[in-house]
């Protein structure tokens, strides 16, 4: 089930983000209860935060999304997308992003949902362009993980709706 998020999901979801399989796809490194807190009362006030559910009750998957202004308010973009571990592989990503889309669609000014996905995220890659989302470009050297040397490249994928 697609819901907004709540402040009881704090626990749900620093698990999911600090997770060692998750983390290192995200925007952010791994950090303390205290110190993640702030970033998701930012998120839960804004009512950007979603979460998916399963048939428990426990929280499965989440997403934000960010509306974007002006000249582009006709843009959503979807950041820090994560499934919690325990559900992958089950097509609980596949039903929430399928969910989140339509939602997201019911305001006709929406005419693109954008994402961005590191190029060394395979299995990212895939799942979204297996959703329908069309890769348009790569930023060159534009992540960098703090245990790596190096930059990472990151894909710029969109859904266009005319």
């Amino acid at each position: 089930m697609l819901r907004l998020g709540k402040d009881n999901d704090f626990d749900a979801v620093y698990s999911i983000y600090m997770h060692p399989t998750v983390n290192p796809y995200l925007n952010f490194e791994i950090m303390s209860k205290e110190e993640f807190l702030p970033l998701f009362n930012e998120l839960t006030t804004s009512g950007t935060l979603y979460i998916y559910e399963n048939t428990d009750g426990q929280v499965a998957a989440t997403c934000i999304s960010e509306r974007l202004q002006r000249r582009c308010a006709h843009i959503i973009c979807l950041t820090i997308f994560a499934t919690n571990p325990n559900f992958h592989r089950q097509g609980i990503g596949t039903k929430f992003m399928h969910e989140l889309i339509y939602e997201l669609r019911k305001d006709k000014q929406i005419k693109r949902i954008e994402l961005y996905a590191e190029a060394d995220n395979e299995i990212a890659l895939k799942f979204y362009k297996k959703l329908g989302f069309q890769v348009e470009g790569c930023l060159k050297g534009y992540f960098k993980r703090a245990k790596d040397n190096q930059f990472v490249d990151e894909i710029v994928l969109a859904m266009v709706f005319h």
